[in-house]
């Protein structure tokens, strides 16, 4: 269902009067035009002024001609004045015209325009009545007074009739007036219609009663939808049904435009209730569907729609949809289907549905989505991977808390759509003005019918999002893109000097090596012989601000450029394999690098010239290297940091002689030799945590940890994770049970952040070095994190392996 004419209307009169033209209703209900589209009802017209004046909502669209439209159109509000009870009533007189009526009790100052320059007052007598033409500024109004009552309006015809008595209210009208008589701003609309697209347009209710309120940072409203049995409107149709939880922000990606929940307990009355709108009869099937579904819902993306169904019973469910269904693809692990029957839902559900082109269909919990095309299916799956859904935004969870948990229908406007609910009931100019208003402080209004007996409980939300929590920042996903081949090891980013932000490199298992851009276009690819060992290294050979990738394969030791070119002399060829990761020290931070090639036993060291460096005198160990060799700096000692198979660990000098002696072996596991308080720290296969000082006095301490523990030091920041339980710098994190990779900490734009991903479920989470979870996470992943800084200012970015080709980049 598309939005609510009475939603536009609402917001409309709102608009009108947020300039200090006085715009509203009053009490006096036998002079109210009969059949208006909306009635305002204002018990203090001064205060109601001041609301508006002060509502930063209203005020975003100050500098539209939707202010200059109403002010140069009816000059007349700026002159009134009433002292009690107002009403103020619009009428539609055809497509271009909306006529206004403002009644209040007849008073010395409640019109008072002769002051005005530019004015005129014609007495106009015609019928047996009297009523006076007024021209403010071109602008022309007619008046009248009758019974002590003040009309005036922008129809002659309007006030004729009134005065002439032929004016009779609906009972229905009466009724809706009289729900909320305590109420400072009571709007009445009569025969709302919901618009089922730009042409076409259904009875929604009889009339709808609001008690509106005005805030600085919110519009908000609670009333009433009464409606008829004796015609089909679209209300009618949650006749009976109990009204369920509406969950479906769980799925609505926040970039979604709009969505719309429909919740029910009879599958068989509700496809009843829906027939007298219906051109043919309910496919065979569609009772099955629904009757395992309580919620119903359509979600509207600038890639297309989605229709989703909640399920009570998943297999059920699944059973009921498998003869329209056939398997198709796979999507960050989620089985996509391929739709058999696109206007299934659209011949079953329309009015409450309007797609009639599903091609696929997904399952996500408990959630059943049928998709208009693959972009939408991606893009439903991505947001709710990666948490970037409606249901976890700070400002839903601010706005949903004036609702109830359980309604018929919740409506979803978010973004530009809140304008677009306003814009058609005016010219195309002016409605390209309205649309263009950026509402970035108000992301989403909400709107809910809840059925009860024979009417509906009403709520409206529109309210501004907390600043400090929009400070807070969240994550989004700036691209992800498939390789030719599954992908081999982890994606890393690359700093780019030219935006002083960062590339993506990474390889498949084809052994070709991808550098890809910030926006996910793949700017070279270069084909090696064998896979990278370990991780690639960023260098400056040339010392010139421009960096290049240096990395081993099985037998060649590359130096590329960021073009993917070969940085002579390199590479270097080799007969014997290299059984470690390349090495790269540089000592004094100068770029005069030391790379350490492994193999076995032996250990080479190249300096940027690729020549073998001739002071350093450690050539070979007494049993294979099983860690790649570390370079430590502890005050203004350099150490480097060679484990051996045996137990042994070297600590040499620069020039690679003994320069802490140790005696003692030790079980080295896959952890790094770390430094943690000027002493060098083992983790051992057997969980022991060994101390070494610089002078070789060993402690130990057993760890009461499982096999999967992890331990890494960066600084002042240390991160540890046993299982699921992981500790920065001591604070304890439990995350969900899971298989977790071991933490890394990244250092960003002088941040510390401690990353680590749940491998089971595919979740990347990311804290600051608070043991703070940051916004948005965890996110979609299958790999260990990279993190760096992007080329927009300040902005952190996060690759990440997806499924078995994909690469996926964050912003932070």
């Amino acid at each position: 269902m598309g939005h609510s004419k009475y939603l536009a209307l609402l917001f409309v009169v709102l608009f009108w009067g947020c300039d200090q033209v006085a715009s509203k209703k009053g009490a006096l209900i036998d002079f109210v035009p009969q059949d208006s589209d909306v009635v305002l009802r204002i018990s203090n017209f001064e205060t109601l002024q001041s609301d508006l004046k002060n509502s930063a909502l209203l005020s975003a669209f100050n500098k539209t001609d939707l202010h200059t439209y109403f002010t140069e159109s009816h000059n007349l509000f700026k002159y009134l004045n009433p002292k009690g009870e107002s009403f103020l009533a619009l009428s539609t007189r055809n497509d271009s015209v909306t006529d206004y009526t403002f009644v209040t009790r007849q008073d010395t100052t409640v019109f008072s325009i002769d002051s005005i320059a530019n004015r005129s007052i014609e007495t106009l007598k015609f019928d047996g009545i009297s009523l006076q033409r007024i021209n403010i500024d071109n602008n022309t109004a007619y008046s009248a007074t009758q019974d002590s009552v003040f009309i005036a309006s922008s129809s002659q015809q309007m006030v004729a009739t009134i005065l002439k008595r032929k004016n009779k209210q609906a009972p229905e009208f009466k009724k809706a007036i009289s729900v909320k008589e305590n109420s400072e701003l009571t709007a009445v609309v009569n025969n709302p219609k919901a618009f089922l697209n730009d042409s076409t347009t259904i009875n929604f209710a009889t009339t709808i009663a609001l008690d509106l309120s005005v805030l600085p940072n919110a519009l908000t409203a609670t009333g009433v939808a009464l409606a008829r049995d004796t015609v089909p409107q679209f209300l009618t149709i949650f006749e009976g049904q109990v009204p369920q939880q509406n969950d479906l922000e769980q799925l609505i990606p926040t970039t979604a435009k709009t969505a719309v929940s429909y919740t029910y307990n009879d599958a068989t009355e509700l496809i009843k209730h829906i027939q007298p709108f219906q051109k043919f009869e309910a496919p065979e099937g569609i009772g099955n569907i629904l009757s395992s579904v309580n919620e119903l819902g359509e979600i509207s993306l600038k890639e297309g729609h989605a229709i989703v169904l909640k399920s009570i019973d998943a297999d059920m469910t699944t059973e009921a949809l498998a003869r329209y269904v056939s398997e198709n693809s796979i999507f960050r692990e989620t089985l996509v289907y391929d739709f058999n029957q696109s206007d299934l839902f659209y011949q079953s559900l329309n009015p409450l549905i309007s797609t009639s082109k599903l091609s696929q269909a997904f399952q996500l919990n408990g959630f059943f989505v049928i998709s208009e095309n693959e972009a939408v299916t991606q893009a439903i799956i991505t947001a709710y991977k990666n948490n970037d859904v409606l249901g976890k935004a700070h400002y839903f969870e601010d706005a949903s808390a004036q609702l109830s948990n359980a309604s018929s229908i919740l409506m979803y406007k978010m973004g530009s759509r809140i304008t677009d609910a306003i814009a058609p009931y005016f010219s195309s100019e002016t409605h390209s003005e309205i649309t263009a208003v950026s509402l970035s402080k108000y992301p989403l209004a909400l709107l809910q019918f809840t059925y009860d007996r024979d009417f509906a409980h009403v709520n409206l939300v529109c309210k501004e999002a907390s600043t400090k929590k929009q400070q807070a920042g969240t994550v989004s996903e700036l691209f992800s893109m498939e390789l030719e081949n599954t992908i081999l090891g982890e994606p890393q980013l690359f700093t780019n000097h030219r935006t002083n932000g960062k590339n993506i490199v990474v390889q498949d298992i084809g052994n070709k090596l991808y550098f890809i851009s910030e926006q996910g276009r793949t700017l070279w690819t270069k084909k090696l012989n064998n896979p990278i060992l370990g991780n690639i290294q960023e260098v400056d050979i040339l010392r010139n601000g421009k960096k290049q990738l240096a990395f081993v394969t099985k037998n060649n030791f590359y130096v590329l450029d960021r073009n993917g070119n070969n940085v002579a002399p390199f590479p270097l060829q080799f007969k014997d394999d290299f059984t470690q990761p390349l090495s790269v020290f540089d000592y004094g931070n100068n770029r005069k690098y030391r790379f350490i090639i492994t193999q076995g036993k032996e250990l080479f060291m190249y300096n940027n010239s690729g020549n073998i460096v001739k002071g350093f005198t450690f050539k070979k160990a007494k049993s294979n290297i099983v860690l790649p060799p570390q370079h430590i700096r502890m005050g203004n000692k350099d150490y480097i940091v060679i484990a051996e198979e045996n137990g042994h660990l070297n600590i040499l000098h620069r020039t690679g002689k003994v320069r802490v002696p140790l005696s003692r072996k030790f079980e080295f596991s896959e952890i790094p030799i770390e430094e943690e308080k000027n002493n060098f720290v083992v983790i051992t296969k057997d969980n022991n945590k060994i101390s070494i000082s610089q002078t070789g006095k060993t402690t130990t301490q057993t760890l009461d940890v499982s096999n999967s523990y992890g331990f890494t030091v960066n600084g002042n920041v240390k991160a540890t994770m046993d299982d699921n339980l992981l500790r920065i710098n001591g604070k304890l994190v439990e995350l969900p049970f899971g298989i977790y990779t071991r933490p890394k900490i990244s250092v960003v734009n002088r941040n510390k952040y401690i990353t680590t991903t749940e491998t089971q479920e595919s979740k990347v989470y990311v804290f600051n070095a608070a043991g703070e979870l940051l916004n948005g996470f965890p996110v979609y992943g299958t790999s260990t994190a990279d993190l760096g800084r992007l080329s927009s200012k300040n902005t952190v970015g996060l690759v990440v392996k997806g499924s078995d080709k994909e690469v996926i980049l964050y912003a932070l």
